[in-house]
C-alpha cells in the first residue's frame, strides 16, 4: 500500500465522482518536478509500456496532441513523444474510447512529471466522458497521477476518457500513460423479503426467514453468492437465496443483502428490511418475608419497568466492510417514520448533528455524503486529508483478507467551525493522534465542518429514507464502518431510533397466577393470597409487551402449619410463650387463654387490624375464655395487654 500520494481535488460531487486512482506504489516514479528534467530512461519505459499493454496488431502510440483515439491497448504521450519533453503554452484536448463493445478505458500513468514552475502551473484535468462537458475526475499537476490509475466510471456510458493538457510559460515536463480497458460491471439487483413484515417486532431469541430469491442479475449473468448482514450481529455468505437467522440480542437490525454474480459484480442497491427485538423488562415484586402461616392474608404487589433502548443510528456492530471497490458507492440507508406527516427541514439548525463510526486507512481515498428522502445532498468529506488514517485501522489487510480495527466517532455540525476533514488532517492543523497498525497519525474523534453546505438539506422531508454514501476513489486502501447516525433538533420530535416496549394497564398484559389468590386490583398486579396448606408454595408474576413478548418473575414461600410454634406465638418471647398458652389452637367456637397476668386486657383483631372483641381485666386465675362463634374462619390476632408490655398471638379458626 502507499503510504502517502498525492491528492487530486475534485470540482464535481456525487456519483460523478467513479473509479479513478490505483497505486502501484514505484517509489522511483515519483519525482520531484523541476523546471529542467532529464530524460534519461523515457524511450526505455515507453517501450516497455507499448510491450506490456499492446495486443500482437494493436500496439500503437497517441500523441496528446492527436485529438481522438480509438483504442484498448498502446499509449498516449505528451507532445514531445518518446525523445523529448511537451512545450510551454500548450492546450490541448485529447479523447480516447474503447474499442471493445461494452468495456471502459483505463489509463495508467506510467510517468507523470509536470512542471510546478511559474503561475498557473502545468496541469492534466480528465473528464468522465467524450467530452470537456462530462464531470470532472480532478485536475493534477506535479507527479500526482505517478504511478496511479484513471478508469471511466461505472456510470459512464460512453467508456471515453477526455484529457486536457494545459502548460504555462514557465518550465516543461513529461507524461505518459498505458491504454487498456475493463468490462464493464452491470451489476445485479438485490432484492428479498422475510417471513413477517417490515420492520418485524419480534422476541430475542426469535428466527426469521429471509428469501433473496427476487434478486435479478445483469445482463447474461447469473447470481452466484449471497451476503447478509444482520445490523450487529453477523454476516452470512452462501449460494442459496434462503437462510434462516435467529435474533438473540435487542435493539434495530437493518437488513443488508449484497449480491455477487459470476462476474465478480455485487449489487449496489440497499435492501429495505428491519428487525426490532425487544428488550427484557426489569419486573419487581414487593419484600416477601421469610416464612407464611396457612390462612395468613398475604399482600403482593409487582411492578413492570420496561427497558428502552435507542440508537439514533445504523449499527453495524462489530462493523461492516467498506471494500476498495473504487467508484462503487457503498449505500446504507435509515427509514425515519416518526416525525409528524408532512415535516421537512426548515433550517439548518433543524439538523443537529451527523455522525459517523469508522475506519479506514487513507481519509484521502473518500468521499462521504449523506442523501435526504427527496435527493437533495450534503457533502461531508470529499478527498483531502491524504493518507492521515480514521480510527485505528489495519494498514496490512487487504479486500480477501479484511481485518477490523477500531471504529472512532466522528460527527459533522452547521454550527461547527474548527475546519473540514482535511483542514484538521496531516496536511492541515495536524489534529491527529498516532493509532492503527502500523501506527500512523489518525485524525481525532470530534466534530467538524461539513465541506458542502448545509442549506441543501432545507425542504428534506423528515420521513423517508436517509442514505449515508461512501465512495472510495483510490485503490489500494479499505476500511469499515461501524455505524452512522442522524441528529435532529430534540423539538422535532421523531427519535426513530429509539424504542420503549410498552406494556398495558389491563390484566391481559400483566397477572398474578397461582393458588390461593382470593384478591387482585383492577390492574391484576396487587394481590392478596391465603395459603390454604403448609410447604412451598409458587406464585407467578406475568407480563406481555405489545411486542407479544412474554416474561415472568415466580416467588416460592415458605407457608408454614397453623398450629406451628412460629405461627402460634409471633415472635413473643420464649418466657412469654411458656406462660401464656392458648387452646386449642386451631381454635373452634371457643379459645381458652391461659397463664394470663392478673389484671391485664384482651382484644381480638382481624387481619386487617379491626379490633372484634375486647375484655378484661383479667381475674387472679389468669384464665379466660375468648368466643369465637360467628366469626369467620380464618386468621386472628390476640392482643395481650398489660402495664409496659403488649403481646400478640396468631389465632387460627376453623
Amino acid at each position: 500500500k502507499a503510504p502517502m500520494r498525492g491528492l487530486p481535488h475534485l470540482s464535481t460531487l456525487g456519483l460523478h465522482l467513479g473509479r479513478v486512482l490505483y497505486s502501484a506504489n514505484s517509489p522511483e516514479m515519483k519525482k520531484t518536478p523541476t523546471k529542467d528534467h532529464s530524460m534519461i530512461g523515457f524511450t526505455t519505459l515507453l517501450a516497455l509500456l507499448l510491450l506490456s499493454t499492446a495486443t500482437p496488431a494493436h500496439g500503437q502510440q497517441f500523441n496528446i496532441t492527436g485529438g481522438t483515439a480509438t483504442s484498448c491497448s498502446g499509449v498516449i504521450e505528451d507532445s514531445g513523444g518518446p525523445t523529448g519533453p511537451y512545450s510551454d503554452n500548450e492546450n490541448h484536448t485529447f479523447t480516447i474510447c474503447p474499442d471493445v463493445p461494452g468495456s471502459s478505458i483505463v489509463l495508467t500513468w506510467i510517468v507523470f512529471d509536470l512542471s510546478t514552475a511559474g503561475a498557473g502551473i502545468d496541469n492534466m484535468t480528465i473528464f468522465d466522458g467524450d467530452d470537456v462537458t462530462a464531470p470532472t475526475l480532478g485536475t493534477y499537476t506535479g507527479t500526482q497521477l505517478a504511478n496511479l490509475t484513471t478508469a471511466a466510471t461505472v456510470i459512464n456510458g460512453s467508456g471515453c476518457l477526455t484529457l486536457v493538457f494545459l502548460s504555462n510559460s514557465t518550465g516543461t515536463g513529461q507524461f505518459a500513460c498505458g491504454i487498456s480497458c475493463a468490462q464493464n460491471c452491470d451489476p445485479p439487483t438485490a432484492m428479498a423479503t422475510m417471513s413477517l413484515p417490515s420492520p418485524a417486532y419480534i422476541c430475542s431469541g426469535s428466527t426469521v426467514q429471509f428469501d433473496a430469491s427476487g434478486s435479478t442479475p445483469g445482463p447474461g449473468q447469473v447470481i452466484s453468492a449471497y451476503h447478509w448482514q444482520f445490523g450487529q450481529t453477523g454476516f452470512i455468505e452462501g449460494t442459496e437465496p434462503t437462510l434462516t437467522y435467529t435474533f438473540d440480542d435487542p435493539g434495530i437490525f437493518p437488513v443488508i443483502l449484497t449480491v455477487i454474480d459470476t462476474n465478480g459484480c455485487a449489487s449496489t442497491n440497499a435492501v429495505d428490511l428491519e428487525v426490532v427485538v425487544s428488550t427484557t423488562p426489569v419486573l419487581s415484586i414487593s419484600d416477601l418475608d421469610s416464612v407464611y402461616c396457612v390462612g395468613d392474608a398475604i399482600s403482593l404487589a409487582a411492578s413492570i419497568d420496561p427497558v428502552p433502548w435507542s440508537a439514533n443510528s445504523v449499527d453495524y456492530g462489530g462493523g461492516i466492510y467498506l471494500p476498495d471497490d473504487v467508484g462503487l458507492p457503498f449505500t446504507s440507508q435509515l427509514d425515519l417514520t416518526g416525525f409528524p406527516p408532512g415535516s421537512v427541514v426548515g433550517s439548518t439548525g433543524d439538523i443537529s448533528s451527523i455522525c459517523v463510526d469508522i475506519e479506514h486507512t487513507y481519509m484521502g481515498d473518500l468521499v462521504l455524503q449523506v442523501i435526504c428522502p427527496n435527493g437533495s445532498t450534503i457533502t461531508l468529506h470529499e478527498q483531502g486529508g491524504g493518507g492521515t488514517y480514521l480510527g485505528a485501522p489495519d494498514d496490512f489487510d487487504n479486500n480477501s483478507d479484511p481485518v477490523i480495527g477500531e471504529c472512532w466517532h466522528y460527527c459533522w455540525s452547521s454550527t461547527a467551525t474548527n475546519g473540514t476533514w482535511a483542514d484538521n488532517s496531516v496536511g492541515g492543523s495536524n489534529n491527529t493522534t498516532l493509532a492503527g497498525n502500523p501506527p500512523n497519525n489518525s485524525l481525532n474523534a470530534d466534530t467538524y465542518e461539513a465541506v458542502g453546505t448545509w442549506s441543501s438539506l432545507i425542504g428534506c422531508p423528515l420521513n423517508g429514507t436517509w442514505t449515508f454514501q461512501s465512495t472510495d476513489l483510490w485503490g489500494a486502501d479499505n476500511g469499515f464502518l461501524c455505524g452512522w447516525e442522524v441528529h435532529f433538533d430534540t423539538s422535532l420530535g421523531g427519535d426513530t431510533n429509539a424504542f420503549v416496549p410498552a406494556y398495558g394497564a389491563g390484566c391481559d398484559s400483566s397477572f398474578w397466577s397461582g393458588n390461593g389468590i382470593n384478591w387482585a386490583d383492577a390492574g391484576c398486579d396487587s394481590i392478596v393470597v391465603s395459603p390454604l396448606v403448609a410447604g412451598l408454595f409458587d406464585l407467578t408474576y406475568t407480563a406481555i409487551n405489545d411486542f407479544g413478548c412474554v416474561f415472568d418473575t415466580t416467588v416460592i414461600m415458605t407457608v408454614l402449619s397453623a398450629d406451628d410454634a412460629y405461627c402460634l406465638t409471633l415472635g413473643v418471647p420464649e418466657g412469654v410463650q411458656n406462660t401464656i398458652q392458648l387452646f386449642p389452637m386451631p381454635a373452634n367456637d371457643r379459645l381458652e387463654v391461659r397463664g394470663l397476668p392478673p389484671g391485664s386486657f384482651l382484644a381480638l383483631y382481624d387481619i386487617r387490624g379491626s379490633q372484634i372483641l375486647s375484655g378484661g381485666p383479667v381475674a387472679a386465675s389468669g384464665t379466660e375464655g375468648v368466643q369465637l362463634h360467628g366469626l369467620a374462619p380464618g386468621v386472628y390476632v390476640l392482643s395481650v395487654q398489660e402495664v409496659g408490655r403488649n403481646v400478640r398471638f396468631r389465632v387460627v379458626k376453623r
